[in-house]
């Protein structure tokens, strides 16, 4: 007996079918609210042309929503393509626009939720760096970043299994003598496992290229975030952004999409003055808002730069202390941003929250191995600096040794390793100091600090780790080497600990605790650099 078509083969083809619609629309609206925002920086001709590529990608949208049997997404979009036929008339009516993509923005999310892509996004695996030129055959795939988790995940597995396969490799020649060492066998084992650990290298790279997304995609959200906010604060803004084609790892992109978006806001809410005003002080009536980013050696580095009014340190301190804080008068600027709940600004509503946000972006952006930088000067303007890991997935780290326990320091943090004597140990307001490169810096004994230690030891070695420009000594037993670790989040449940980011499985098989630098100079008795 003939059977009929499998109904399972025409869900599949259902589900790529609404999954491309939804990606492919996502990209028309990002590209639509693009060219509505660059409009007022057009001449008139230019403006027109702009306009008329938005209504060809609301034509296209109205097309394909009436395709998919979304009645209703059509008839948005037609409604939407008739706003911007009157925008181009009367050289008015953006906000509608913008308010009619939100919405469909919003109905879309709606229809295709259970079949978009996990984590809402999608990733085009180019071929090469750069477009194909005309005519010639892209060759792509368009892969869900839900695929490229999995893979990150073996990928981290396959990390410690090399790790492990080391440990006992290691192991096994220990056994041996000389003469057994060199035998072929031996060495084609040797051998073997260095070109596993090059391969292993080039596919880690090669995997975290995939989930690099360019920061660009990013800019356009920005762009969104100036254009209301100034509005709503009554503020002209212009918006300067370079290095787009940046890469950053998807596992890192929603804390610095959600950074990025707060730094910007509080730009133009706190940073920016008034029209009015800064015609006073004989600055152009437009605020500039400028948005940089760069890829360096192991990390990417955001500016974000305003040139308003800058920040009051003084001010600052004064509502940090009416809040309950005890500071001393010449605390660090990024200490005070740092402070929860510190704002000047008395109202808070959708755009101010008393100061509850710049203190989430540094700690969000703090557990994932990032760092918050901040230079300010009053009447000039602000400059915020955020410096985020290429990728969250796998680090280098320096692995030590305290009271039979094995740590993970970031190798990114570490400063310097010196053999620890005993003279070099002093005291300075009840804590104890090292001194280093001819200053003092305070000094933790890892064993008191996370073990049930109660003396602090008089040998071993001192690790001197950097974070925010304030540096640590940290006091250990041995150095064991550095590995790449794979970064595992703690339960959930229980909470993290205080000076601690995560944790690592070695290749033996334990379970080691990854320290937190950041974390560590909070615990620290002495809060000022002493270097």
């Amino acid at each position: 007996m003939r059977q009929g078509p499998d109904p399972r083969v025409d869900e599949q083809v259902f589900q790529a079918l609404v999954e491309e619609f939804y990606l492919e629309s996502r990209e028309r609206l990002d590209r639509i609210q693009e060219v509505l925002l660059g409009l007022e920086e057009l001449a008139p001709e230019p403006r027109r042309e702009r306009l008329v590529e938005a209504r060809r990608e609301l034509h296209t949208l109205k097309g394909n929503s009436g395709m998919m049997g979304l009645g209703e997404l059509q008839e948005l979009a037609h409604r939407i393509e008739d706003q911007v036929v009157a925008a181009q008339e009367r050289g008015e009516g953006l906000r509608e626009v913008l308010a009619g993509v939100d919405r469909f923005r919003t109905l879309l999310e709606q229809a295709c939720r259970g079949a978009a892509p996990a984590g809402d996004a999608a990733a085009d695996a180019q071929a090469g760096d750069e477009a194909a030129a005309p005519g010639a055959v892209q060759e792509s795939v368009r892969v869900s970043f839900a695929s490229l988790d999995a893979l990150v995940d073996l990928l981290s597995e396959m990390v410690i299994f090399r790790n492990r396969l080391g440990e006992f490799l290691g192991q096994g020649l220990a056994g041996l003598d000389k003469a057994q060492r060199q035998s072929p066998v031996w060495r084609e084992v040797e051998s073997a496992h260095r070109t596993l650990g090059r391969v292993l290298a080039d596919i880690q790279g090669g995997v975290t290229r995939l989930r690099m997304v360019p920061l660009g995609s990013l800019f356009a959200q920005l762009k969104r975030i100036v254009y209301d906010e100034g509005e709503a604060e009554g503020r002209q803004v212009q918006l300067v952004t370079s290095g787009g084609d940046t890469p950053l790892d998807r596992g890192l992109l929603e804390v610095a999409s959600e950074a990025m978006g707060h730094l910007v806001r509080n730009a133009v809410v706190h940073g920016l003055e008034s029209p009015a005003e800064r015609r006073r002080l004989g600055k152009p009536a437009a605020g500039r808002i400028t948005v940089t980013a760069a890829a360096r050696a192991e990390e990417v580095v955001i500016d974000i730069s305003d040139d308003g009014r800058g920040v009051d340190r003084q001010e600052l301190l004064a509502a940090a202390r009416l809040r309950g804080f005890e500071l001393p008068q010449d605390v660090d600027l990024q200490a005070l941003l740092s402070l929860p709940g510190v704002s000047t600004r008395e109202r808070a509503d959708r755009s101010a929250g008393r100061g509850m946000g710049m203190s989430a972006v540094m700690a969000s952006v703090r557990r994932l191995g990032g760092k918050v930088e901040v230079v300010s000067a009053p009447g000039r303007g602000t400059r915020l600096r955020l410096r985020l890991p290429l990728t969250a997935a796998i680090v280098r780290a320096l692995l030590v040794g305290v009271d039979d326990e094995l740590f993970a320091v970031p190798l990114s943090a570490v400063e310097e390793t010196i053999r620890f004597a005993d003279e070099r140990r002093h005291s300075m307001n009840h804590a104890e100091v090292f001194e280093w490169r001819g200053g003092l810096v305070p000094l933790l004994d890892l064993g008191m600090v996370f073990g049930e230690r109660q003396a602090p030891r008089r040998q071993g070695y001192a690790v001197v780790v950097e974070a925010e420009g304030k540096y640590r000594a940290l006091l250990v037993d041995e150095i064991a080497g550095i590995r790449d670790v794979v970064v595992k989040p703690l339960d959930e449940v229980t909470g993290r600990g205080a000076g601690l980011a995560g944790a690592t499985i070695l290749g033996d098989g334990r379970v080691i605790l990854i320290v937190d630098p950041i974390g560590l100079i909070l615990l620290s008795p002495l809060t000022e650099q002493t270097v």
